[in-house]
């Protein structure tokens, strides 16, 4: 393949595996890993598309990173929960003995019985009457 031209997708399926390491150096900017000329076309083919339709998001790079950060080496949870971002208007609800309790998210704070509370473990206290983990108590974290 001439360098002038545009791979496609299409013509992935063309390339030997000496074209698809080429490919992947051109792509990436790195030399090709040891992988498989399927596992190849799948790299090159997602580079293709990141670069025609944008790669992922900002946030979701940060949730993937502080993932990897958060996992346990060798256990399937993370050590830390993952903080979770709340869009003001989210409704927050809990059963709590019997009785539902509703927290509204605000630009800053939170809107439960009628009053502002800057933290989701002050109104947990509030509910339960001891100390507790806000974020877990309205399962947020696990």
């Amino acid at each position: 393949m001439r360098r002038s031209e545009r791979l496609s997708l299409e013509g992935l399926e063309d390339l030997s595996s000496i074209e698809l390491r080429v490919e992947w150096a051109r792509c990436h900017g790195a030399p090709a890993p040891n992988l498989s000329a399927d596992l190849l076309r799948l790299g090159i083919a997602y580079r293709l598309q990141e670069n025609r339709h944008g790669g992922i998001s900002r946030e979701t790079k940060r949730i993937l990173l502080q993932t990897s950060r958060s996992a346990n080496v060798g256990g399937d949870r993370p050590s830390s929960p993952l903080q979770r971002k709340l869009t003001p208007g989210t409704s927050l609800v809990r059963d709590w003995h019997g009785t539902g309790h509703t927290v509204t998210v605000l630009d800053e704070g939170f809107e439960y019985d009628g009053q502002t509370w800057r933290s989701l473990t002050a109104i947990a206290k509030a509910i339960t009457g001891t100390h507790r983990n806000g974020p877990r108590f309205f399962g947020l974290t696990q």
